[in-house]
């Protein structure tokens, strides 16, 4: 009977010591998947260094710092109201002009890949402010945080422009997570609609999805998605102290007011299509289109033919825009 009962015991004390080891090894385990979720999203390091970024355009062949000399330029810290400085740049269009564009690069780029984009607005009659979202350049901010707070940094350059040309038409286009941001910017402005239009390439719909693509990406076996996505989720709150459910961009196009074209490339493996449409269907008023360019993947509409890519969003502003702002 001693024994029967001293080897009950023994079991249970190797079940509770396995069942331990067991939860150590998962808490271990779960702890370097949402590490490495966290330094390749919201923690990503800037891609290209401050001191290497200017020599790398300088030798592109498209030469993008070279056509700014065609332009008088104002290299601008416009202070957020995050508590931290944005490192921008104005660009004056030759044309007499008091309309502006706001160009929104994606995470881990900066400024200098929109100039490319920048110069069909400033031939078209658009100045054009461009500027390091936060974590980027010489911007404030330790971290990407895919909207929630980088839409309150936009909201200060709106504000800036909105003092300098009080009267001029203003539009925001974002690229990948610049469109996040300028997704969830446009709730803000449901306000007072500071910003008269939004050109969203290849946006997400919410965090979590942005964040399951990429840990797709990494072809992650299927049956362990989920779990990675969550140690993510908890990595992330723990140490930025936020959860993915917190940034949900179609919620706020939902509460916009203002003309919204989405754009998107229908083999996008970073955002999937699906996430511009489920937020052209959410958006309230008619003034809205979806462009769904086949067979092009994240953000490349522009480099795929940027005539094509060009005339359609100055239709879509002629469409929606200038026929009622005049």
């Amino acid at each position: 009977m001693k024994n029967s009962f001293k080897n009950c015991i023994s079991l249970r004390n190797k079940f509770i010591i396995i069942s331990i080891v067991f939860l150590l090894i998962l808490l271990i385990v779960s702890y370097i998947f949402g590490k490495l979720v966290y330094n390749s999203s919201v923690g990503l390091e800037q891609l290209i260094k401050n001191e290497d970024i200017v020599k790398i355009f300088s030798e592109r062949k498209d030469k993008p710092l070279e056509k700014l000399k065609n332009y008088k330029t104002s290299e601008l810290m416009i202070q957020s109201s995050n508590n931290y400085k944005l490192e921008s740049l104005f660009i004056t269009s030759n044309i007499k002009t008091r309309d502006t564009m706001i160009l929104v690069h994606g995470i881990g780029s900066s400024y200098y890949e929109m100039l490319k984009v920048a110069y069909r607005y400033l031939d078209k009659g658009y100045n054009v402010l461009v500027y390091n979202q936060r974590n980027t350049g010489n911007s404030g901010g330790d971290n990407y945080t895919f909207g929630l707070y980088e839409r309150y940094d936009l909201d200060s350059l709106v504000k800036f422009v909105k003092n300098k040309f009080p009267e001029g038409r203003l539009g925001v286009h974002g690229f990948s997570m610049g469109a996040g941001t300028a997704a969830m910017h446009s709730e803000i402005n449901s306000k007072d609609d500071k910003v008269d239009f939004y050109i969203l390439d290849s946006p997400y719909s919410e965090m979590k999805d942005a964040i399951r693509m990429g840990v797709l990406e990494k072809r992650i076996p299927d049956i362990l998605i989920n779990y990675v996505v969550t140690c993510g989720d908890l990595y992330n709150k723990f140490k930025s102290g936020f959860w993915y459910s917190d940034v949900k961009p179609y919620e706020s196009v939902e509460k916009s007011n203002v003309p919204i074209l989405f754009i998107h490339g229908t083999k996008d493996t970073v955002c999937n299509y699906q996430n511009s449409k489920k937020m052209y269907d959410l958006v309230k008023h008619d003034k809205k289109d979806l462009w769904l360019i086949e067979g092009i993947g994240h953000v490349d509409g522009f480099e795929h033919d940027s005539t094509v890519y060009f005339n359609k969003i100055f239709k879509f502003i002629d469409s929606n825009v200038l026929s009622d702002k005049s």
